[in-house]
């Protein structure tokens, strides 16, 4: 269902009372993020719960522009709506119900942050935190990893591309205390799925690409859509531009009810 930010911020504190919480967490992407938030939070006399959740991780130079976890109570509202309203929350609004201390909710989100690959050779930042990457992630998880992944959360809740309400169910585990946060470890298919999807994204960015332009009427649709062109290139083996592109333009145009092919124009 399609939502404003106002409407979506109404919804998730009814569905809070719902479940008799006082508080709404949220995951704030502070990447490229238009709005002062750190330093508004500052002045404020009653401000909502804060970690940064790049604090004693490797990312520590830049934990002000990465992910933020906030907790909002009640009385916290008239000033979570204004934040909500001057923001893109498909970009960088993130919500989940959970039971947890905030503290030991913060570290396991911070342990979530971090992935590794390659036997353990290789390690980098898992975003799972940015709105547009969470259900490619999730996706990815292996049944242990998801488990582990959702056990704070009781659900997820955000807006997609075109604006839609969405949610996820979590895997709540009640614990005192919960079981720690173990290191996230990819094998190369996994790596492989989060790269089709990275890689989708930087071919709609390129091509100014729109949902009509392949004869789709949504978003959503249309980055999923260019992930599984991704995914057909990669089961062809096929890793230079120069084979890959060409290949990826066919199937595209084999596989969409029609494509539009028109010189690229800036996205809005």
């Amino acid at each position: 269902m399609y939502a404003s930010n106002a409407q979506w911020h109404d919804q998730l504190w009814a569905d809070a009372e719902q479940l008799g919480h006082n508080h709404l967490d949220l995951l704030i992407d502070a990447t490229s993020l238009d709005y002062p938030l750190l330093e508004e939070l500052a002045s404020l006399p009653d401000a909502p719960k804060l970690a940064k959740l790049f604090d004693n991780t490797p990312e520590v130079a830049i934990a002000d522009f990465g992910p933020l976890l906030l907790r909002v109570d009640k009385a916290q509202k008239p000033w979570l709506k204004t934040f909500i309203n001057a923001v893109d929350c498909n970009q960088h609004v993130l919500a989940l119900f959970s039971p947890w201390d905030f503290d030991v909710l913060s570290e396991h989100l911070r342990g979530c942050t971090q992935a590794q690959w390659n036997q353990g050779r290789s390690e980098g930042v898992l975003r799972y935190y940015e709105p547009r990457m969470f259900v490619p992630v999730c996706e990815t998880l292996n049944p242990a990893q998801s488990q582990a992944f959702h056990a704070p959360a009781i659900a997820w809740h955000w807006l997609d591309r075109d604006q839609q309400t969405q949610s996820l169910p979590g895997n709540y585990v009640r614990h005192t205390p919960p079981p720690a946060t173990q290191v996230i470890m990819f094998d190369h298919p996994q790596v492989a799925n989060l790269l089709a999807w990275t890689e989708a994204d930087t071919y709609r960015i390129d091509r100014c690409a729109m949902p009509q332009d392949y004869g789709m009427s949504r978003k959503e649709g249309l980055i999923r859509h260019l992930f599984h062109s991704q995914l057909a290139a990669n089961q062809k083996g096929l890793k230079e531009p120069e084979q890959r592109q060409p290949f990826i333009e066919q199937w595209l145009r084999d596989n969409s009810p029609f494509v539009i092919d028109e010189p690229p124009r800036p996205l809005i």
